[in-house]
């Protein structure tokens, strides 16, 4: 899969995926709100500078993320991304289950951009081909 690393965090590597025209963002290891902010404004960026419609985001690295309702508002984060052009996400659950809930709260009364959550990788990415 031809890939090219857009940027490289301690926990987040951003890579642009050429065959399939979409953002690939893998998470990893404990995210804090600080890192889920920061991993999300550079998500942000990358989405303005390649005019990406579709987010492939992969969650299975990480080891455990919480984020109540209160912060995923605060960020605001995915009306500035459907604002910037995407249109699609497919997030792959962490197998951590408090990671999978704070996922499902954050994408529950989500509209723009679609999100879909996904236990299969190779689902999300046949889903995101699919859109």
């Amino acid at each position: 899969m031809p890939l090219r690393t857009l940027q490289e965090l301690s926990f987040l590597d951003i890579c642009y995926d050429y065959r399939n025209e979409w953002l690939q963002a893998e998470w990893r290891g404990d995210i804090s709100f600080e890192q889920a902010r920061q991993g999300g404004e550079a998500i942000l960026h990358y989405v303005e500078a390649e005019h990406c419609r579709k987010l492939f985001n992969d969650n299975q690295l990480v080891t455990e993320m919480w984020l109540e309702a209160d912060q995923w508002r605060e960020m605001n984060i995915f009306p500035r991304l459907h604002a910037a052009g995407l249109q699609y996400v497919a997030w792959v659950y962490s197998p951590n289950v408090y990671s999978r809930f704070s996922v499902d709260r954050s994408v529950t009364d989500l509209t723009h951009p679609v999100a879909l959550t996904f236990d299969e990788p190779e689902l999300a990415r046949n889903w995101l081909r699919l859109v």
